[in-house]
């Protein structure tokens, strides 16, 4: 008896000894962690146009003005461009680079985006756009448009909790986190590892489900349908998910194929962008890293020059809006090198 309750007792002591040097251990790493100090470089404050009738952009007449070439993007936020100036989002940066030369025809690009917009609530935004007489309509792609919302929605519901957003103490016992780093830095990385699952599982499911894909094939067929209708040319431009790297390990291609071949089949061209972000940090591209996982402004000024590239190469723009002066480089006011493609 007296063996077998020293054998406990030896057992009980080493657990105890190793669970306090793995706490020692823990609470010396995470010591040596550099602090992180709280930032922002999101704007202090967000300008619009005082005629301007929505956040989206600068007003616009209904009626296109003469020698305009007018453009619509239609989208969700990847296109609205949350906690950014709207003159940073694509749209506004296309539209830049129309106007570069001297020509009586001017290029005007209109951001009809809506945050947390589905697909099916952008059939109507399409039918808007070819009533105000775009001669183009982009259709932004993100790859949660299947999902089914039943109401319109105006714009992000922040008040909302993230479910697949960074660990915090309160989301636990934070009287245990406090005193007990090794179970808040166990929990943290279950909690890591169970988003990230749940992350690529939502997004897939939305693809997965039958009732969400039809409804989404079924809006892409209404949007094919008025544009033939009003001879209006459509193109889609489909960014990727910026919650999980770009890389070779990105989870969601197949999605992407679906996507395209969806597009194609409803004759509708379109540019994947995945390729421009392949192997780019999250915190480059992200509008707030590890908060938010919207495209910043980095990831919009990429997305406009591979729009205004792609729109170019296949006759999608008018002659005269082409950009006539391209620089490869741009380090002083004069003698720099020309681009060639």
């Amino acid at each position: 008896m007296r063996a077998t309750l020293k054998f406990l007792a030896i057992g009980v002591f080493g657990l105890v000894a190793g669970m306090l040097l793995l706490e020692l251990g823990i609470r010396a790493y995470m010591a040596l962690q550099p602090l992180k100090k709280e930032w922002s470089d999101r704007p202090n404050f967000y300008f619009a146009h005082e005629l301007a009738p929505a956040a989206q952009d600068l007003p616009h007449r209904k009626v296109k003005p003469a020698d305009t070439y007018r453009i619509a993007v239609v989208g969700d936020s990847f296109t609205f461009a949350p906690y950014m100036q709207f003159t940073d989002a694509f749209p506004h940066k296309l539209e830049a680079m129309l106007n570069l030369n001297d020509t009586a025809l001017k290029g005007e690009v209109i951001n009809y985006g809506v945050p947390a917009y589905s697909l099916s609530h952008e059939v109507a935004v399409v039918r808007r756009a070819v009533e105000e007489q775009a001669d183009l309509i982009i259709l932004q792609v993100t790859l949660n448009d299947p999902e089914m919302k039943p109401y319109r929605p105006t714009g992000i519901q922040t008040n909302l909790a993230d479910p697949f957003g960074v660990f915090r103490p309160q989301q636990g016992p934070e009287w245990l986190f406090k005193y007990w780093k090794t179970a808040m830095f166990v929990a943290e990385r279950l909690h890591n590892s169970r988003t990230h699952t749940l992350y690529q599982e939502y997004f897939k499911e939305l693809f997965n489900n039958p009732r969400s894909w039809k409804k989404y094939l079924g809006a892409l067929g209404k949007i094919e349908k008025i544009c033939k209708r009003a001879e209006v040319p459509v193109v889609a431009v489909v960014f990727p998910l910026f919650g999980l790297p770009t890389d070779q390990n990105y989870p969601f291609w197949d999605i992407h194929t679906k996507v395209a071949e969806a597009l194609t089949d409803h004759g509708i061209p379109y540019r994947d962008l995945l390729d421009i972000y392949s192997g780019i940090p999250l915190e480059r591209l992200q509008v707030m890293p590890g908060v938010d996982r919207h495209p910043n402004e980095i990831a919009h000024r990429m997305a406009a020059e591979a729009i205004y590239v792609w729109l170019a190469q296949n006759k999608f723009l008018p002659e005269e809006l082409l950009i006539k002066v391209r620089y490869k480089t741009r380090y002083g006011i004069a003698h720099q090198a020309p681009y060639k493609e």
